[in-house]
């Protein structure tokens, strides 16, 4: 009987396993020869792309596809993670950067344009190319603790008014040249799609995706799928109105800012899911795209330092200038040059439309393959360096809401403590743990207990971890005032008197029928402070239409907050 012939591999399993090989062991090569793993996502794209081993070929659909949904994850994410107190304490210097990173370049494509030749279109085209940018290395600098760094936060806000604006000056050309509608109606289009973005990402959407989390209660999995579901519904909804759904992504993470904290168990799947897949596939989508063989050339070698310096030295100037402006030093200007420099994201867009329309040829779409790549691989260079020279940014005094942590009994803690912890930490977009402390008289619950805990305080809406420890309650508060990574400790027991530490404790007594109440014990230099935010929290609309809601039927309860100053301790 003969033996049938083997057959080489192919087909979809073959090529994930292609695919997964390059994610897990590009960066590791890379590494070895001191280059930033990030390269080695292109470069393992390339090797394995059509023009490399040809192991993916040309007509895959499969990893670009899987790769423009790691683009909308990159801008997700910094939406997410973006903290919204530094953005408005830095939103001029987002503003400030957004407009010089936008306009500088565009300016050089202009000249570059106009020196060259080319038609008013095709010139105002490329100014648009050369503005844009996209977020590649911004997932090195948050690992590296500089996520909360005034020109990171500055950076990443003014990513969405250059995109918005080279997205913009791209869909009127399109439009103006494919006859498909005047200025006007093409600038009122966008106009309603910003509006309809804001109202839906800022209003309708953190609602839907609460209510969404309270039904899906302590379901891990249901929670990221809502996350996931809530990012592509406004980058669809982008798209349905001319604008780029990359926008809509970044609309979407800052919609759920407050619902997703950064460091909660829902953060975490995010991150993986992005750090691990997506964002990965994106780059290695990138390296499938490189033909050496036509950007290589004279003419687009040519063409292709004209454009990498009209699009780098352009972004150069601009950090520059909003550096020297705002009061950045050196290695901050460096970040946020590292951060607007790399090209991939609108700058393709602009560049296939432009050559779909017969605005651009062929030697500068490869001029632009040549740009993206040296752009990608110059920023993940000088990333590691802002990484030596950029301190983590550390704060003088946390939030009250940032670090937040209940400490109950072995119940588990009451609805109204629950509601507490939510009603502070989502101002600040902050983290909340609950610690149930037991004793051998009286443990803690077992795992079935703890399930039961879980799925009824998420299912209000509470977001964070749950844990279990043998202890006395007032060992476990004691143990939790005095840790450095929190911000405040609620205590669920009114019988609960002052710990030694000089952390806010909010001792919550939920017992009554329709009020509960918090007793604050600080020390007495700021317990007016304290006292005075808690109660304003307590006042905000987003508490009375916490406080509206019924639970199991019944009123939920009001909170009257008394000060006990602590006494000092000896």
């Amino acid at each position: 009987m003969p033996i049938a012939a083997i057959e080489a591999p192919s087909g979809p399993v073959f090529e994930f396993l292609v695919l997964f090989a390059v994610i897990l062991l590009g960066p590791v090569v890379l590494t070895r020869f001191r280059l930033p793993g990030l390269i080695g996502f292109v470069l393992g794209g390339f090797l394995i792309g059509p023009h490399g081993l040809g192991l993916i070929g040309a007509g895959n659909h499969t990893v670009p596809e899987l790769g423009h949904l790691g683009l909308l994850y990159l801008m997700f994410v910094a939406g997410l993670e973006l903290d919204l107190h530094l953005l408005k304490e830095y939103r001029v210097a987002a503003v400030v950067l957004g407009l010089l990173a936008f306009a500088v370049p565009f300016a050089a494509g202009l000249l570059i344009g106009f020196a060259l030749g080319w038609s008013m279109p095709a010139t105002i085209l490329l100014g648009a190319l050369f503005s844009s940018h996209t977020l590649i290395v911004y997932p090195m600098l948050r690992d590296a603790g500089l996520g909360g760094h005034p020109a990171v936060a500055s950076a990443v806000g003014a990513t969405v008014l250059t995109d918005t604006l080279a997205l913009i000056v791209l869909a009127v050309v399109a439009g103006t040249q494919t006859a498909s509608g005047s200025i006007a109606v093409v600038l009122g289009e966008i106009v309603i799609g910003f509006a309809v973005l804001l109202a839906v990402g800022l209003g309708v959407l953190p609602r839907a995706v609460e209510a969404a989390f309270r039904h899906s209660g302590s379901d891990r999995v249901a929670r990221y799928l809502v996350v996931i579901v809530a990012l592509l519904f406004m980058a669809m909804l982008a798209q349905v109105f001319g604008i780029e759904g990359i926008i809509g992504a970044f609309f979407a993470g800052l919609a759920l800012n407050r619902l997703v904290p950064n460091e909660g168990p829902s953060m975490e799947r995010v991150e993986f899911f992005g750090s691990a897949v997506f964002v990965p596939v994106f780059l290695i989508s990138i390296g499938l795209l490189l033909d050496p063989s036509v950007m290589f050339t004279g003419e687009t070698l040519g063409l292709a330092g004209l454009v990498c310096a009209g699009a780098l030295v352009g972004k150069a100037i601009a950090c520059w200038v909003a550096g020297l402006l705002l009061g950045f030093d050196r290695g901050e200007r460096l970040a946020m040059y590292v951060l607007t420099a790399p090209q991939a994201a609108a700058t393709l867009a602009v560049t296939v439309i432009g050559f779909e329309i017969g605005l651009f040829g062929t030697s500068l779409v490869n001029a632009v393959l040549v740009l993206i790549l040296v752009s990608i691989v110059l920023s993940a260079l000088l990333a590691e360096k802002v990484v030596g020279r950029v301190p983590a940014r550390v704060d003088g005094k946390a939030p009250l809401g940032s670090r937040l942590v209940v400490v109950t009994g072995s119940g588990g803690p009451s609805d109204a403590v629950v509601r507490l912890a939510m009603l502070l930490s989502r101002p600040d977009g902050g983290h909340s743990d609950v610690v149930i402390a037991g004793t051998h008289a009286q443990p803690p619950p077992d795992a079935a207990g703890l399930r039961a805990v879980e799925k009824r305080i998420f299912s209000r809406g509470f977001e964070g971890g749950v844990r279990t420890e043998i202890n006395d309650l007032h060992d476990a508060v004691t143990k939790e005032a005095l840790s450095a990574r929190r911000s405040v400790v609620i205590v669920d027991d009114p019988t609960f008197d002052a710990a030694p530490a000089s952390m806010p404790l909010l001792v919550v007594d939920g017992t009554g029928a329709e009020t509960a109440s918090v007793r604050i014990i600080a020390p007495p230099e700021v317990t007016v402070d304290v006292t005075a935010e808690v109660e304003r929290r307590l006042r905000t609309s987003e508490a009375r239409t916490t406080l509206r809601r019924r639970t199991n039927g019944a009123a939920p309860k009001a909170f009257s907050v008394v000060p006990q100053p602590m006494a000092p301790v000896p």
